[in-house]
C-alpha cells in the first residue's frame, strides 16, 4: 500500500496512516474496546492492544489476494487439501512456506504431503 493509498482508507474510518518503514505504508484504528486494526496491502489484522501490535502478535490476521499471485497448499498422498486458512480456503503465498509446512507434517505424523500450487487442485 502506498501513501495514498493509506491515507484514504485511513480517513474513511477516521484511522491514522503511517509509514512502518522502508516505503511500507499502513492504515490503523484503534476500537474503542481497546483493540487495533491495522490494514496493509497485503493483510487486515487485529490485534488485542497495543502491546501485542508492538510484538506484532495479531489475535485475527485476514490475508487479501489480488488474484494476480500464486497460491500454495500442501496435499496429502491421497489428494487432500489443506489450506492454510480452511474457512477462507487461502493456502501459502511462496512455495517455500508450503513446503515447509509439508515436511513439518511428514515429521511428525510419517505420511507423505507436498506442496501443490491452488490452481491446480481440484477442489470445489
Amino acid at each position: 500500500m502506498n501513501e495514498q493509498q493509506a491515507k484514504a482508507l485511513a480517513e474513511i474510518f477516521s484511522g491514522e496512516a503511517w509509514n512502518s518503514g522502508s516505503g511500507i505504508w499502513l492504515a490503523a484504528y484503534w476500537r474503542g474496546d481497546g483493540r487495533y486494526i491495522v490494514f496493509s496491502g497485503d493483510a487486515v489484522c487485529e490485534y488485542e492492544g497495543e502491546e501485542q501490535f508492538d510484538r506484532a502478535i495479531a489475535a485475527h490476521t485476514l490475508v487479501l489476494a489480488t488474484g494476480d499471485e500464486e497460491w500454495w497448499v500442501v496435499t496429502d498422498a491421497e489428494g487432500r487439501v489443506m489450506y492454510r486458512n480452511p474457512e477462507l480456503k487461502t493456502g501459502w503465498r511462496s512455495q517455500e512456506e508450503a513446503e515447509h509446512e509439508a515436511r513439518g507434517l511428514q515429521s511428525r505424523t510419517g505420511e507423505r504431503f507436498t506442496a501443490t500450487p491452488l490452481p491446480n487442485v481440484g477442489v470445489e
